[in-house]
């Protein structure tokens, strides 16, 4: 589908598109951008299904499945059901609350390498490493491997949505494979150990399944983040007084970064496969379909937000999809709020303002899938 300008800025396509072919079909591709119609099909598993590895040819799945089992992205129920439950053991909101002081102190560590300096590449010293050194601490390993866990995931989202990068899989479920080894031999409380002693109704976690787990963990947790943050500090440079309202207000920190997930999604589309007839709004789709789900424009769309082109810091109501909805809402959200929550708070209060000085559509990442920034330069003081 040719996409007018959506390299430089999408939003305008989006408004166009929800105004004039709100559900648009090219061949077995169907594009949709209405927040009803993106709701209606995230909840609807039955028909359209996320299953995309039983699309793969043959030998190629079979390679993969010998590597790691899908991940719960990627699956329907009964087995997306039972995979979801056992990871959500080490996903509670408690466990969740208990890595605050750990992002706390890696966050105040990236900020000491850069303090005293006006300027600097904010996701280069930030946005950039933390959500990696999370993910490893989290996941118990190594900080000497945040370069190669950040190069993997780079390469699982450069092919997001259109293949299989066979090396970076295989280097990823060697790794995670030697880690689960050494847990077994001496389990603590990270979460490959948590995960090993997942269990509901008496089943455990397949060795395959936590490698799948780990690598969706590893791409989904680091890019949606690292998108995040450096959307919220574009978005607050572009209005003005909104860091030094957080700074003065820093209650208001997790209300601006729900308006931040709203108003410029880290993740702009997902996908899914129609396994059987069905509508969407008046056009019928049927199987063998694709449904191409455009998250962002869902969040601006007029008749669910007032407003919805502005960006209102401390907007009251605020049902966005940029999580996802339905079976497949992110796992993780829990964890990218608290991140962006602590990472907001203590750049408030090492300075008084904040602001991109240089922004361009040159300097964000190469997706139609993902929307955030590889550099991000700003003024401090």
């Amino acid at each position: 589908m040719e996409i007018p300008g959506y390299r430089e800025e999408p939003f305008e396509w989006y408004r166009k598109m929800r105004s004039e072919n709100p559900v648009y079909r090219e061949d077995n591709n169907v594009y949709i951008f209405k927040y009803r119609d993106v709701t209606a099909v995230l909840d609807d598993y039955r028909t359209f299904s996320s299953q995309f590895r039983d699309l793969m040819a043959p030998e190629m799945r079979r390679q993969l499945d010998e590597l790691s089992s899908p991940s719960i992205l990627i699956l329907d129920p009964p087995k997306h059901t039972k995979l979801r439950n056992l990871v959500s053991r080490a996903f509670t909101p408690m466990k969740i609350a208990s890595y605050e002081p750990e992002i706390r102190k890696i966050t105040n560590a990236l900020l000491d390498v850069v303090d005293g300096r006006s300027t600097f590449d904010i996701v280069k010293a930030l946005t950039y490493p933390l959500p990696v050194l999370v993910i490893s601490k989290i996941l118990g390993v190594p900080d000497r491997d945040m370069e190669k866990f950040k190069e993997w995931s780079d390469n699982l989202v450069r092919v997001l949505g259109f293949g299989v990068d066979m090396d970076t899989e295989r280097e990823m479920a060697q790794y995670f494979s030697g880690l689960i080894d050494e847990r077994k031999h001496s389990l603590s409380d990270d979460l490959i150990s948590l995960l090993i002693r997942a269990e509901v109704d008496g089943e455990h976690l397949t060795r395959q399944e936590i490698i799948g787990f780990s690598i969706l963990l590893l791409a989904a947790g680091n890019e949606t983040t690292t998108n995040l943050l450096s959307n919220a500090i574009v978005t607050f440079s572009e209005h003005p007084g909104s860091f030094e309202r957080l700074r003065e207000e820093r209650s208001l920190i997790p209300t601006a970064i729900e308006e931040v997930l709203r108003y410029r999604s880290p993740v702009q589309s997902t996908r899914r496969l129609v396994k059987r007839e069905g509508r969407i709004g008046d056009m019928k789709v049927e199987p063998g379909d694709f449904i191409f789900v455009y998250l962002q424009s869902a969040n601006r769309d007029e008749d669910v937000f007032p407003n919805s082109e502005e960006f209102i810091i401390d907007r009251k109501e605020n049902r966005h999809v940029a999580f996802g909805e339905g079976i497949h809402f992110c796992l993780g959200a829990p964890l990218a709020r608290l991140e962006a929550r602590v990472a907001m708070e203590e750049l408030t209060k090492r300075y008084g303002d904040i602001r991109a000085v240089h922004v361009s559509p040159e300097d964000r990442v190469d997706s139609f899938i993902m929307y955030g920034y590889r550099r991000l330069e700003v003024q401090a003081s």
